[in-house]
């Protein structure tokens, strides 16, 4: 059975009845179907709390964050800000501290408003995260693992994403790169979660940290104020999804969400064109050129709103992705309230590509990486004959194979910045691994990282992935904003989680939704696919890889959707 976890001593508040329940199975709902219900009757319950739920499938260890302790939005500065703001301040950071928040009551987060440096912004995660680390360690002994390659799991740190956008400017800050008007990043410090059981993914246990501060009794009798209230939510969901009614009444077919290419097949064919002229005159030996889709979301047949993460279910039982993920961040009025009535931004990844697994051995507190880049896709066959044949095609593939080799070089540049002379390896070349639409080559490198080196430093400097822009990577970011002429947003950035002992696991956003709110309150619906172009690439097949790897995205959202 699964039960209240709480990492610390919580003092019981006796003016508050005990929780009545301390497990949960969701009618035995899988994470991805469960997002949904709990979304919508979290809002229901209290619709002035701040959620930002989130969860992270995290290669089959599902995590679901719920209210952030702390939680930094960011923004990207715009040109009438920024001559307010210090030169180089290009980040609208949106702090929010839960503090003493009474779910029962309508008190709401508190918001504070800064401007900072994307690097100022690391350091100071860097600080909190540090501090945060001590009272872990202080409070509850290490979070970290003896195994080093054993796959992390989320413990207590921060959750959340950063976009292609804000870490492109960060690489070449000279060149007009287009930063969308919408939040480029968030990361949440995340003391309240729902793990599944690890044997049945269908039990679920909600974790609770508490930081070991003597002169917090007031904050913990608030959170066991919020702990019980939030029991009782989740008692009356478990009670709901028991129901096959109440199922029913919310396993209604989504409607279609019809995407539209906004390149025709002439316009690829004059950006490949473009690119082909960079690599030949040696600018870059790689680029990663992408296209966009997108169309608006509708509403159901009784004129309720749909969101993107109606269609997650039939999303991620089509793709099984990985490192799939999803978030939703609200807007703030002018009196710094959480206004949840309406997402203003959703962000749903399919991603089957991991960016960085970070892990910390406990026995000498050494960080090590790993990162496993996809450059090469074939397609699925519609028979095991043929299904073969492509893998085969891919594993004899010479292109693929060189393409793969240079971003694994990038990438070995890359860690080198940060890790122990010697130490970065690579001891998987041309894997090849099978998703639901595609077959992917995937490299593996290792490195150790040096004694005074946050992994904090090496996620925010090691962005834009390599496998998501080209090599060199500065100039291919470059190349890549002329010639998209349009925000690449969150896609391609990465979306994970630190721990604050170092450990964590991050992705890359490719297959990958957001939803943004227009000027006429409308869901606007993107969603992108590229690979990567060389001298050797050929148009029409290049053209041909970006339609099968959205192929099945845009099939489910438009015909086979359903919210279970």
């Amino acid at each position: 059975m699964v039960v209240i976890d709480t990492h610390t001593t919580v003092q019981t508040d006796s003016a508050l009845p005990p929780a009545s329940k301390t497990s949960w199975r969701f009618g035995d709902l899988s994470a991805a179907e469960l997002m949904p219900h709990l979304q919508r009757h979290l809002l229901e319950q209290n619709s002035k709390a701040n959620w930002q739920l989130v969860w992270l499938n995290n290669d089959g260890r599902p995590v679901i964050g719920l209210l952030p302790k702390t939680s930094w939005c960011v923004y990207p500065v715009t040109n009438d800000t920024l001559h307010a703001t210090k030169q180089g301040n290009l980040c609208k950071i949106e702090k929010t501290r839960r503090g003493h928040v009474h779910l029962y009551s309508n008190s709401s987060d508190s918001a504070a408003t800064s401007y900072m440096s994307y690097s100022d912004w690391q350091e100071e995660l860097i600080t909190y995260s540090r501090a945060h680390e001590i009272d872990g360690i202080h409070g509850n002994g290490s979070f970290s693992t003896k195994d080093v390659d054993q796959q992390p799991s989320y413990q207590h740190g921060l959750i959340g994403f950063i976009s292609y956008d804000i870490s492109a400017h960060e690489l070449s800050p000279t060149v007009n790169i287009e930063m969308a008007a919408q939040p480029c990043a968030l990361l949440g410090h995340y003391d309240i979660y729902l793990t599944a059981d690890s044997d049945s993914q269908s039990s679920w246990q909600l974790k609770v940290n508490n930081d070991n501060n003597p002169d917090s009794s007031s904050v913990q009798q608030d959170t066991n104020a919020l702990i019980r209230v939030l029991t009782s939510y989740l008692n009356s969901l478990d009670n709901q999804l028991s129901n096959e009614n109440v199922t029913k009444k919310y396993s209604c077919k989504t409607p279609p969400l019809l995407l539209e290419a906004q390149w025709s097949k002439r316009h690829y064919q004059q950006a490949f064109h473009q690119t082909q002229n960079y690599l030949q005159q040696g600018d870059c030996y790689q680029i990663n050129l992408t296209q966009a889709w997108s169309g608006y979301l509708s509403a159901y047949e009784d004129n309720s709103v749909t969101s993107l993460i109606d269609y997650l279910p039939a999303l991620n039982a089509n793709t099984q992705a990985p490192f799939a993920g999803y978030i939703a961040i609200d807007s703030y009025n002018h009196e710094g309230k959480v206004n949840t009535s309406n997402h203003q931004f959703e962000l749903l990844s399919c991603s089957p590509e991991l960016f960085f697994t970070f892990s910390k051995d406990i026995e000498t507190g050494k960080h090590h990486i790993r990162t496993k880049p996809i450059k090469g896709t074939m397609p699925r066959g519609l028979t095991i004959e043929q299904d073969n044949y492509y893998k085969q095609q891919l594993i004899n593939s010479e292109k693929d194979r060189a393409e793969n080799v240079m971003i694994v070089d990038l990438l070995r540049n890359d860690l080198g910045k940060y890790a122990k002379i010697g130490s970065v390896k690579v001891p998987q070349l041309f894997a090849i691994e099978s998703f639901s639409n595609v077959h992917h080559m995937v490299s593996t490198i290792t490195a150790e990282l040096k004694t005074d080196t946050h992994p904090l430093s090496v996620l925010f400097g090691s962005l834009p992935a390599g496998s998501i822009t080209g090599t060199p990577k500065k100039r291919a970011v470059e190349i890549i904003a002329e010639l998209e002429a349009a925000p690449r947003s969150a896609y391609c950035g990465t979306m994970g989680y630190m721990n604050f002992d170092g450990s964590g696991q991050w992705n890359v956003l490719i297959r990958t939704l957001q939803t943004t709110s227009t000027a006429d309150n409308s869901k606007q619906v993107s969603l992108w696919a590229g690979g990567g172009i060389t001298v050797a690439s050929d148009c029409d097949a290049e053209y041909q890889e970006c339609l099968v790897k959205v192929g099945n995205l845009l099939s489910v959202l438009a015909n086979d959707s359903g919210l279970s």
